[in-house]
């Protein structure tokens, strides 16, 4: 089946340049293009794309945060942020918040070609002379902060989601209301960097063993 591929981006010109580009390198491939960031939401919400070429400053834009937000509502796919700037922090910062690749708008085309390839071999493009390398994070040290962002109300309504345990059945057993139990989750959710209940499971269930108190 032909790649399908969404550019979105508010100035036609590189919108247009950017499409012929991609049409050399995948001939097969089928282009839509969007001008804000609510026509590519609306397109992404209609069709299933392999690929996606993403201006974080179009004028509708929030930026990171639309950017981290099409991520978690499409974790499959591929996003290429194209954009001015070269800084390595802006560029460490987009990789970070999802995307796949990161392609500067005064690239030529063979750069763009070499991008398009190697992000639909699963790989992470990033563009030449752009120094990434950063502190390792400690996972361990991480981890310790995040529980420790949590109030005790929050850590209580973990504890019993890592038990398996339903909103009803949790707000039964700690005499809240559902509301509330939903509304801790929330919290837990956002604070923790996890998305879903699931998640929320295997992390209680990972470090209960080093941290006693999400027993």
């Amino acid at each position: 089946m032909p790649y399908q591929v969404l550019i979105a981006d508010d100035h036609p010109l590189f919108r247009e340049a950017l499409a012929s580009i991609i049409s050399m390198t995948l001939p097969d491939c089928s282009l839509q293009q969007a001008t804000d960031y609510s026509e590519a939401q609306q397109a992404l919400s209609k069709s299933a794309f392999d690929l996606a070429f993403v201006d974080l400053n179009m004028p509708d834009s929030n930026g990171l945060t639309d950017l981290a937000l099409l991520k978690k509502m499409h974790p499959d796919l591929p996003i290429v942020v194209v954009s001015a700037h070269e800084e390595a922090e802006v560029i460490r910062t987009c990789i970070g918040h999802g995307a796949t690749g990161y392609i500067i708008k005064s690239s030529g085309p063979n750069e763009i070609k070499h991008a398009i390839q190697a992000v639909l071999n699963g790989e992470t493009y990033l563009p030449a002379n752009i120094d990434l390398q950063v502190e390792t994070p400690d996972p361990e040290a991480d981890a310790v902060s995040r529980i420790s962002s949590l109030t005790p109300s929050q850590l209580k309504v973990l504890i019993e989601v890592g038990k398996g345990k339903l909103n009803k059945q949790i707000a039964y057993d700690l005499a809240i209301s559902e509301a509330t139990v939903k509304a801790h989750i929330t919290s837990v959710f956002k604070k923790l960097g996890i998305n879903n209940r699931t998640q929320a499971v295997l992390f209680a269930q990972q470090h209960q063993a080093k941290y006693p108190s999400l027993r």
